[in-house]
């Protein structure tokens, strides 16, 4: 099973006080970067051999420098998607298929982005998603439609979703999609035919929604007992950091 790592934003809804020139899942939280949170548990997944990272002109430097400083067990290809600025970023859709294009992978994928605090474990959810060979959604209950309205609001019944609303205006609910999607190898061809349709590719969730509507995809939903936060926003970063931190 390979690993995408999903890191070719700009940094445009956080404040440079912040990032201070860097990429946002390179900030800290307590004494380790965010994306080490991601990481440190794919680390500890056997089924997982390789991990891809794919990042901007903007921030390859940096990446590469941080990667350089690590000791991962794993090999983690770094990838330049090409754009230095915001205007011409592919879109997290398109980030994907140009990693699956230039390194011609063929294999169960799973879609992580590391911008995504969280204390999930992983383990039972990938041997889930491998017995069942079928697309598989990670979902969490947010408990405020006001954020679920950022996020894909998901219908579910009997493991299934059933539908997946993107950023709707008015959530029906508050059992959400959030950054981590597993694709069996049979589906990887979904990618291309998304993009042949003239489909968005900014969004990921534009996509889920389009290819539950065409294939069973699971969900796998993680309860109240774990913490899940998306660092996005100046606000959501000090949330995260008191929650985390105390």
């Amino acid at each position: 099973m390979k690993v995408i790592l999903g890191c070719a934003g700009y940094n445009t809804r956080l404040p440079s006080y912040i990032t201070k020139g860097l990429p946002k899942h390179l900030l800290k939280i307590g004494d380790k970067p965010l994306i080490d949170f991601t990481l440190d548990k794919l680390e500890n997944i056997p089924e997982v051999d390789e991990i891809y990272l794919v990042t901007n002109g903007l921030f390859f430097d940096v990446f590469q420098k941080y990667l350089a400083s690590k000791d991962f067990k794993k090999r983690i290809h770094l990838i330049n998607n090409g754009t230095t600025k915001p205007e011409e970023r592919l879109g997290s859709v398109g980030d994907i298929i140009k990693v699956l294009q230039d390194k011609e992978i063929e294999d169960s994928i799973g879609i992580f982005f590391p911008d995504n605090l969280h204390n999930f474990e992983l383990g039972k959810m990938i041997t889930k998603f491998l017995k069942g060979n079928s697309p598989m959604l990670v979902c969490y209950d947010v408990k405020d439609k006001k954020i679920a309205g950022t996020l894909g609001v998901v219908k579910v019944k009997e493991g299934i979703i059933t539908e997946l609303k993107e950023k709707p205006e008015h959530p029906e609910s508050t059992l959400t999609s959030i950054g981590i999607y597993l694709f069996p190898k049979s589906s990887l061809h979904r990618f291309k035919e998304y993009k042949d349709e003239g489909n968005n590719l900014d969004r990921m969730g534009d996509f889920n929604s389009w290819i539950v509507k065409r294939e069973k995809v699971f969900s796998y939903i993680y309860g109240p007992e774990f913490k899940w936060f998306d660092i996005g926003t100046e606000f959501i970063y000090h949330e995260a950091l008191k929650t985390w931190l105390t």
